[in-house]
């Protein structure tokens, strides 16, 4: 595959490269967790989520409610992939999130060799599940001369990223054959997939981002695991259920301990690849950590049309469930792990 090299912020690695981690058993695993040393361009990120409009009108983590919709509005795929809501809360909350990841990775971008590249007149990139186009909006704000394309498989945010400038957005699924031709981009991006692709097809998926990259373009990959860990008795019930429930509807519930295992399965297409593997406070710690304690009780909700059932709970047990997870995630230090993989495409 070439030049390999992985960087784990925390006190543990969980990765496992040879054979991809799947449900059930191993959901209570729980490595311990320690907070980045904050520095000065971290805090100027921190401020930006605290500061930041949307975050301060729509989340309020002293005020769970503020933010929990009693009425989702869900979009009705064919094939079923899509496990969140698409209405207005959901877009707020993916906002917020960017926000987020940015604080985490230093900025919208972590592959250096794009970073450098993004603002050359006639570079293009691609979001893969765009969602509203609020990455690329940001990706646009710092790198004016950059062509930014997203594609996405809901009508309803691609209309309305539609009206962001500087912004191109087509309907696609990349389970199927996005709308591009081959070698058509220098850089694909794709972020927070795993609730929607299904593990079997992940490989195929890779190969279609790989298909309109360019011969020496990069890919870069954002995934989570949906656990948490260090949790606490009620987050280790929801945890392995969650587990357990993602593997019945064929979903990674460990994408992010499993993203090199899949690049593994394209490395003739695959070079210079680097990944950064992040533990995240949740729930605790400071602003950033707080506002993803928010975040991800929000996603455990939002996905409880498509979970109850497959965990084995009734809604109120699922939402009361959830509820006392949040709670104990500041007492027991609990952390997500998010990690970011970028590689060279060679063909």
């Amino acid at each position: 595959m070439g030049h390999q090299q992985s960087q784990i912020i925390t006190d543990k690695s969980v990765e496992d490269d040879q054979n991809p981690r799947s449900s059930g058993a191993e959901a209570g695993y729980t490595p311990k967790s320690s907070e980045s040393k904050t520095d000065e361009k971290s805090k100027k990120y921190e401020l930006a989520v605290s500061n930041n409009t949307a975050a301060a009108k729509t989340w309020n983590p002293d005020d769970p409610k503020s933010w929990e919709p009693e009425m989702r509005e869900y979009n009705s795929l064919p094939n079923g992939d899509y496990l969140l809501p698409s209405d207005t809360a959901e877009r707020d909350r993916l906002e917020i999130q960017s926000y987020i990841l940015r604080a985490a990775f230093r900025g919208d971008i972590v592959c250096p060799a794009v970073k450098e590249l993004a603002n050359t007149p006639g570079y293009k990139i691609l979001d893969v599940g765009c969602a509203n186009g609020f990455w690329l909006k940001c990706v646009k704000k710092d790198n004016p001369v950059v062509e930014c394309h997203g594609v996405d498989i809901l009508n309803t945010l691609i209309e309305e990223a539609c009206e962001t400038d500087g912004v191109i957005m087509q309907f696609g699924n990349v389970l199927e054959t996005l709308p591009y031709e081959d070698n058509t981009f220098d850089f694909v991006h794709q972020r927070l997939v795993f609730g929607g692709v299904p593990r079997v097809k992940y490989p195929d998926a890779l190969k279609e981002l790989i298909r309109v990259t360019k011969p020496g373009g990069w890919i870069e990959l954002v995934e989570g695991d949906g656990l948490i860990y260090n949790p606490g008795p009620y987050s280790k019930t929801f945890s392995t259920a969650l587990s357990e429930g993602f593997h019945r509807l064929g979903r990674d519930c460990y994408a992010a301990t499993n993203l090199p295992w899949y690049v593994k399965q394209v490395s003739k297409n695959a070079e210079n690849e680097q990944n950064i593997m992040l533990h995240l406070s949740t729930g605790w710690g400071s602003k950033v950590g707080v506002l993803l304690g928010a975040d991800v009780k929000a996603v455990y909700l939002g996905m409880e049309e498509s979970m109850h059932k497959a965990m084995g709970f009734s809604r109120e047990q699922y939402r009361d469930l959830v509820h006392a997870c949040y709670v104990e995630w500041a007492e027991y230090k609990s952390f997500v792990q998010i990690r970011a993989l970028y590689f060279q495409v060679k063909k």
